[in-house]
């Protein structure tokens, strides 16, 4: 059985759009899964976050056009070692079939509406898929923001949540034998996707990126108009329990900003998607490109579906840039590229959602 897997750069605490634990079609439950002495590269920073005038200094540093020679958060590598609970969701079809043995690991999904659901779009094809909310979001643990929630300890949690997944018998797959997996990544989660697929090619059987380019020329168009905010001190009765390096953007439209490109999405779903967010944390962004991981002999399919307009990962047009992406992966086989798609960022809550679901299932028909 393949398993679909994913992850996100904005780590939603988003549940799948199966509010029971089972219907006629598929059964469904909850996990909190502890991981225990996990260990992971890391980088001591330059600076903390404890005020929202840290994080308006912080935004102007990312954000300057010189900022790659004039600011460097990162004041040099550590290791980090840590326990950690991570909330996750396995559902998998009623009546087993040929593709049911895969598990599809991914992460958001819209609440309220099947046609926004890559969760429903693989269980209607078949598939079971696993989800869960990556270290720092959601129900999982709120490890610290500055130096122990970076990419590389995300990339050791997806690595052991997979291990666990193919492991005969599974404690986490409701029985179902799961034999291989493939692995959805969105935004940040495709990040981490890459760098699972470069550190463990061995543990994911194909894996399909969007929100993503590999290409970080535009990150700073990104935090100028995110304009974050120390999310416990923006909304201290959903987020006080939060450590103060945990930022959020300031509002619905700066959230919109980034995910979204008019006239292709519903105003309801930003408004949605904003009301059930998880803020990020500032070591997550500060790290994304000081820690590479090399793609370059990863020799298994690979896709990459992208909107048009996204704004974070092709400067809001991605004409010409996913040729750069292509060069990331030049051992792929098959490389699936798709830049077209009437989007912003986040292609699973624009209007022709089933539409990109289906090619992006169609891959793993086709490959896996």
């Amino acid at each position: 059985m393949a398993s679909l897997l994913a992850a996100a750069l904005i780590s939603l605490a988003i549940l799948p759009s199966i509010n029971g634990h089972s219907s006629a079609a598929y059964t469904c439950d909850t996990y909190t899964i502890p991981l225990k002495n996990l260990s992971a590269p890391s980088f001591d920073l330059t600076f903390e976050i404890k005020t929202q005038w840290d994080i308006t200094d912080w935004t102007i540093n990312e954000a300057r056009r010189d900022s790659s020679t004039a600011f460097n958060g990162v004041a040099g590598p550590i290791t980090v070692v840590g326990d950690f609970d991570i909330s996750a969701r396995f559902c998998t079809p009623s009546t087993a079939t040929t593709h049911s043995q895969t598990v599809l690991i991914w992460d958001p999904t819209f609440f309220g509406g099947e046609k926004y659901s890559l969760v429903q779009a693989a269980l209607a094809a078949g598939y079971s898929v696993f989800h869960y909310d990556r270290l720092g979001t959601g129900q999982s643990t709120k490890a610290d923001p500055h130096t122990v929630v970076q990419l590389p300890i995300q990339v050791e949690i997806l690595a052991s949540l997979t291990r666990l997944l193919l492991e005969h018998p599974s404690p986490y797959t409701l029985n179902a034998s799961v034999t291989s997996a493939v692995h959805f990544g969105h935004s940040y989660g495709s990040y981490i996707t890459a760098g699972l697929a470069s550190a463990y090619p061995e543990l994911t059987q194909a894996i399909s990126l969007s929100g993503y380019s590999g290409v970080f020329d535009y990150f700073n168009i990104l935090i100028a108009g995110w304009q974050s905010r120390v999310a416990a001190l923006l909304d201290p009765a959903r987020w006080g329990h939060l450590q103060s390096g945990y930022v959020t953007p300031v509002d619905v439209n700066a959230d919109a900003y980034l995910e979204f490109k008019t006239p292709f999405f519903d105003h309801a779903v930003a408004e949605w998607a904003t009301s059930i967010k998880s803020p990020f944390a500032i070591g997550e962004l500060t790290t994304l490109g000081q820690t590479p991981y090399d793609t370059s002999n990863f020799s298994k399919p690979v896709q990459v579906f992208q909107g048009r307009y996204d704004l974070s990962a092709c400067g809001g047009n991605c004409d010409g840039v996913l040729d750069r992406t292509a060069l990331l992966w030049p051992k792929a086989t098959p490389f699936n590229i798709t830049g077209t798609f009437p989007a912003g960022h986040s292609v699973n809550w624009h209007y022709n959602a089933t539409q990109a679901f289906a090619v992006m299932l169609d891959f793993v028909l086709q490959n896996v």
